[in-house]
């Protein structure tokens, strides 16, 4: 709980309720220039940013860091991981702008975003008695859609693909037992499962939930807001 107090305050003092800009935006105008913040529950109360800004074309850029509580016997930690991405987006109908069959053209509409990121990202392990970072950094891969009206309520499914890491006790090798933590990679890549909502409150700023599973962790929940630009 030690982020939520810094949370609200931000939320308060942010003038997110403004009706201003309200309308305008296309229907699948979805963003991909912002800066969001959010509380992330999982062991333990952690906090996220992220950054999004567009590049030329449908290419973007994504930077991230959460600090995620974990709780062991003796010692609380925190998991900070820090994740730089570049990706791609593109409507369906613009993917598959016309599929050729027999000489007939068929027209798709842009009824969801696809999107693609690929990148890297590191984790430390930081406590008041041990503090430790991994010296490589892990690929990861994050792939989804998004759909929704960009004027109201959006959507999204993704999958992330990376390497996580586990913070555990070092096993006692005689009866005097060393209290030293150590954490290391899951030898399997992990596979996260996630999906969410967001809320355009206006053209500036939106809510959003994010629910995501993982083979190595419990399920965890991400709940945020963003300021588009």
């Amino acid at each position: 709980m030690k982020y939520l107090h810094f949370f609200i305050f931000i939320i308060l003092t942010s003038p997110l309720l403004s009706e201003e800009g309200r309308l305008g935006r296309e229907s699948n105008d979805y963003k991909y220039n912002s800066l969001g913040l959010s509380l992330i529950q999982t062991e333990d109360t952690g906090l996220g940013l992220n950054l999004s800004v567009s590049l030329p074309g449908s290419l973007y850029i994504t930077l991230e860091r959460k600090a995620e509580g974990v709780d062991m016997e003796n010692e609380d930690f925190d998991r900070i991981i820090n994740a730089a991405r570049i990706g791609v987006h593109s409507g369906i109908g613009d993917l598959l702008s016309s599929i050729s069959a027999k000489g007939v053209n068929l027209k798709i509409k842009n009824v969801f975003d696809v999107y693609v990121e690929v990148g890297i990202k590191s984790t430390s392990i930081e406590g008041d008695i041990n503090s430790f970072s991994e010296d490589d950094a892990q690929a990861n891969v994050i792939t989804g859609i998004r759909f929704g009206d960009s004027n109201g309520w959006e959507g999204k499914i993704f999958v992330d693909f990376s390497k996580e890491s586990e913070v555990i006790q070092k096993p006692c090798l005689s009866e005097i037992c060393p209290a030293v933590v150590e954490y290391i990679l899951d030898e399997e890549t992990d596979q996260k499962y996630g999906a969410g909502v967001l809320f355009n409150i206006n053209n500036k700023s939106a809510f959003t939930v994010e629910m995501l599973s993982s083979k190595v962790f419990d399920t965890s929940l991400k709940i945020g807001y963003q300021l588009n630009f």
